[in-house]
């Protein structure tokens, strides 16, 4: 099991208030799964992926991840936010391998698995450009490579591809099914569009607010690659929406 969420509670102090942000949360997330937490705003999405980053620390209860009880960041834990976190004056395979460089191991070495990595999701011919050269969809895809060249088994994405637009966004997310596929890692997704959770998952976990609570968690079992336009997709999009709007 990848990833093991027991009994985490977490609230803020605030304008001398106690806010509870999420309450009794039990999850487990096996290996090579991609589970997208899917939610309105306000739910307690990404600060349940922060905990399991170890960004932020929970009221009570605990997050294992690979055996080990999270208490910080680590190299086998990559997050992916919104915003393209690249080195704006360092062009594409030095961004992808700087990790590399810092961890040791030969240079020839690091950028031939660098290439092979960009080859990948279409990249290699931008490998000597810029972060300020790529569209948005290319900066997150260099984000994702990153961490995937930094052997990190778990990646914890939140939004990431919120600011493209449809088609763009569609794109990026066949490439993620493809790269994910290929590297069997275990994907935690932060998502607010039913639409991109129910393409993506395996598994979705359908959070309640005020405070966060885990409402159901829902088995995708459609066939890859799944087709939006099919009546079972359809089906369930239209069921999970009827649920959040029951929420409200």
């Amino acid at each position: 099991m990848a990833i093991e969420i027991k009994n985490i509670n977490k609230s803020f102090d605030g304008r001398g208030k106690n806010l509870s942000v999420l309450e009794n949360i039990n999850l487990n997330i096996d290996d090579g799964e991609l589970v997208c937490l899917l939610g309105p705003s306000g739910c307690g999405k990404t600060t349940l992926l922060r905990l399991i980053a170890g960004l932020d620390h929970p009221t009570s209860g605990e997050v294992i991840a690979n055996g080990e009880v999270v208490e910080k960041p680590s190299g086998d834990r990559a997050v992916i936010f919104q915003q393209y976190s690249l080195f704006p004056w360092l062009t594409v395979l030095q961004n992808v391998t700087f990790g590399l460089e810092i961890s040791g191991g030969s240079k020839e070495e690091n950028i031939h698995a660098a290439e092979r990595y960009l080859q990948s999701v279409g990249l290699l011919d931008f490998k000597d450009s810029y972060p300020h050269e790529l569209s948005g969809g290319m900066k997150q895809r260099v984000a994702i490579i990153r961490s995937l060249l930094n052997h990190s088994p778990i990646l914890l994405m939140d939004e990431p591809f919120s600011a493209l637009d449809m088609q763009n966004r569609h794109k990026l997310q066949e490439q993620l099914i493809g790269v994910w596929k290929r590297f069997e890692n275990t994907i935690v997704f932060v998502t607010h569009d039913v639409d991109e959770a129910v393409y993506l998952a395996d598994k979705i976990v359908l959070l309640d607010k005020n405070p966060g609570k885990i409402h159901e968690i829902i088995d995708v079992d459609l066939e890859r690659p799944r087709k939006r336009e099919s009546p079972e997709f359809l089906t369930l999009q239209e069921s999970i929406v009827d649920k959040l709007d029951m929420e409200e």
